[in-house]
């Protein structure tokens, strides 16, 4: 079978661990860049081996043996993407959200179901491999019936200048601050949604959501949405889970990549467990432990790259494409995804808790 041809729509600091999946994997090639900054567009094409890039999405979807497109792209042009390149008779991953409205998600959802090609909603995490045997934990009833999930999330200070919001000084780097870019606050899609996915994934659905939000300024004009803490209940179980997220600029963490750390602790009636995601290659907690009957039970290697997960979740992408595997974050968990980002935002703006109708 030929190699997958994948053009790269937005060429960004996220797009370097995304464009390693395609070129670790001798099923695919990228062949096309596309970035309204065109020294930018320039330069990934040369760094990739692309043949070709452009500066206007609408051209490169016309690329001549284009198979797919890896969207990018900050979060408001997503769906209108998506539906493009879906009807240009073209693959899509889309770095999460789908869509900033459930009316937009619906509308994304309808087009992809009328055509044979796959859209992968891009979710590193859920190929986070000791985030894989937690669950295998869990499903195979080590801790017992879960009970609490707690998510610490927290964004320090990197070695590579990556969310450096209080000298971050390329403009277009800042259109998270900006609610009808980013859908809403700022870290809403990186923690408040990422969150949602960890604990359906370990958990299950959520039925009701409550948020206590605070802003940090980081620079004149500018405010994070953090600290924040999040409560809610999963459905039809006595489980409870709680998020907080947390700016620690004084914080330093030796990673080349965006500098988020995430704890989560799964409770239950058992035994705990502990999984860390850090993009720190230097962290020396292992990865997954699993606490029982005053014994501590240390799975997988000291140091998991971050990277990894990335490729896992290119591997699946090309493989869906090729029909060799299923795109594992399928249509109706992103929509639901969404739907819990946007009670989470809710609830964050209105000081009350929200509900959810069938969890």
């Amino acid at each position: 079978m030929a190699r997958l041809k994948v053009g790269i729509v937005g060429a960004g600091s996220i797009a370097d661990l995304h464009a390693r999946g395609y070129e670790e994997d001798s099923r695919a090639e990228i062949i096309a860049v596309c970035d309204r900054n065109e020294d930018r567009a320039i330069q990934r094409a040369l760094d990739w081996g692309a043949r070709a890039y452009y500066t206007d999405y609408q051209q490169m979807l016309e690329h001549p043996g284009l198979d797919a497109v890896e969207i990018l792209t900050p979060h408001y042009l997503h769906s209108n993407q998506i539906v493009a390149a879906l009807q240009s008779g073209l693959h899509v991953s889309v770095e999460r959200p789908i869509a900033l409205s459930i009316e937009e998600a619906n509308k994304v959802v309808e087009v992809a179901e009328s055509t044979d090609r796959v859209l992968q909603v891009y979710e590193p995490c859920l190929f986070y491999k000791p985030l894989l045997d937690a669950r295998n934990l869990i499903d195979a009833g080590e801790i017992g019936t879960p009970t609490a999930i707690r998510v610490s999330m927290t964004i320090c200070k990197g070695d590579s200048g990556l969310w450096d919001f209080a000298s971050m000084d390329d403009e277009n780097a800042l259109w998270r601050f900006d609610p009808e870019f980013s859908g809403g606050s700022p870290m809403l899609y990186d923690v408040g949604y990422q969150t949602f996915c960890i604990a359906l994934f370990l958990i299950g659905n959520v039925e009701k959501i409550q948020v206590w939000g605070s802003n940090t300024e980081v620079r004149e004009g500018l405010q994070l949405d953090a600290p924040t803490v999040a409560m809610w209940k999963h459905f039809q179980q006595d489980c409870y889970g709680t998020m907080t997220f947390n700016y620690a600029p004084q914080r330093k963490m030796r990673t080349e990549h965006h500098p988020l750390e995430a704890l989560i602790t799964v409770e239950g009636t058992r035994g705990d467990i502990h999984i860390i995601r850090s993009s720190d290659p230097t962290q020396l907690e292992a990865p997954v432990e699993l606490r029982r009957d005053s014994r501590k039970v240390h799975y997988g290697q000291r140091n998991t790259a971050f990277e990894d997960s990335f490729m896992r979740a290119t591997k699946n992408f090309i493989s869906a494409c090729r029909g060799e595997d299923e795109a594992l974050l399928g249509l109706g968990e992103a929509r639901q995804l969404l739907l819990l980002t946007l009670a989470y935002l809710k609830s964050s703006n209105q000081g009350n808790s929200v509900s959810l109708k069938q969890g």
